[in-house]
């Protein structure tokens, strides 16, 4: 629910949440246009092959989400149906998406209300200190994050708690890591020029077309540059990354994130239900609208 981190570390987790990583070959940032090195043909196999590793490599996970968005919304109606009568078989601990604000201020007498939609818990889990966020939407338990501040090894803590969650939720649909990300980079726009070099000789033996050596000269210039960025974001990511897992079931969405930068590791589970999610989308659009709306008036 974007609820209730302090404010520096939900700075932090959107900076990371923000990172993008791209496949040079797949994304045209390191090649010219095709004709320039005279491999039209081979450039479009090039790009078929990026995305048949991408879809292999996303396969299961995309087939897995897939079968449960169809689950879902085959239940939404029975849901729907359900009225305020409706409880999940899940939640958060003995808490169930559906229960009322006051069903789970019973469960966790020594929280304490934030607002009208949003309760805290300080408490310990899985032998770590742990800040809980429950949020209601219409007075209905919808989402809760459980905040870990205190993370001493970011790397060994994501793993232990991803096992946990693994035993409850099974493997996850989506697992990310920034800093493997980009050193997995470092090496490819060198790899990405040879490609290019093999590709060029290929077409001169097949057509007789001498490769344009100017072209050839401009990519590995342009490989080198990036060679040496990629090396420094590599060293920057190993002090400043994020490790990403994602599950979901019919009625849940599970999100772990861990990040470390300077100064900070820090841990954050983030639980929805998928039954109110239209609701929780809309509640989250009008809030970004009335921060626009407050940001207008400041300008």
């Amino acid at each position: 629910m974007g609820t209730q981190l302090p404010e520096a570390l939900h700075d932090i987790l959107s900076r990371e949440r923000a990172i993008l990583v791209g496949t040079p070959l797949c994304h045209g940032g390191l090649l010219p246009a095709a004709s320039v090195v005279n491999v039209g043909d081979f450039m479009r196999l090039d790009v078929l092959g990026c995305i048949l590793t991408l879809c292999l490599a996303t396969g299961c996970a995309t087939s897995r989400e897939d079968i449960i968005e169809r689950k879902r919304r085959g239940a939404m109606q029975e849901w729907k149906h359900q009225g305020p009568d409706y409880r999940s078989s899940e939640g958060f601990q003995e808490a169930r998406w559906g229960m009322s604000l006051e069903e789970v201020r019973e469960l966790f007498p020594d929280a304490r209300m934030l607002n009208a939609s949003a309760m805290r818990w300080e408490s310990t889990i899985a032998d770590l200190p742990a800040v809980v966020t429950f949020a209601f939407l219409k007075g209905r338990f919808v989402a809760v994050d459980v905040f870990f501040p205190d993370v001493e090894n970011i790397r060994d803590s994501h793993l232990l708690i991803r096992r946990v969650l693994n035993r409850k939720y099974g493997p996850p649909v989506r697992d990310r890591d920034t800093a493997d990300e980009a050193l997995q980079r470092v090496g490819s726009y060198r790899s990405a020029a040879d490609t290019v070099y093999i590709l060029g000789h290929l077409s001169q033996a097949l057509t007789g077309v001498p490769q344009d050596q100017f072209a050839q000269h401009r990519i590995d210039v342009r490989a080198e540059n990036d060679e040496v960025e990629a090396r420094r974001e590599a060293r920057a990511a190993s002090k400043r990354f994020l490790l990403l897992s994602r599950w979901a079931t019919v009625e849940s969405d599970v999100k772990l994130r861990s990040v470390k930068t300077p100064g900070v590791e820090a841990a954050v589970i983030e639980y929805e239900s998928a039954r109110y999610a239209p609701e929780i989308a809309e509640a989250r659009r009008r809030a970004k609208e009335l921060e626009l709306q407050r940001m207008t008036k400041e300008l």
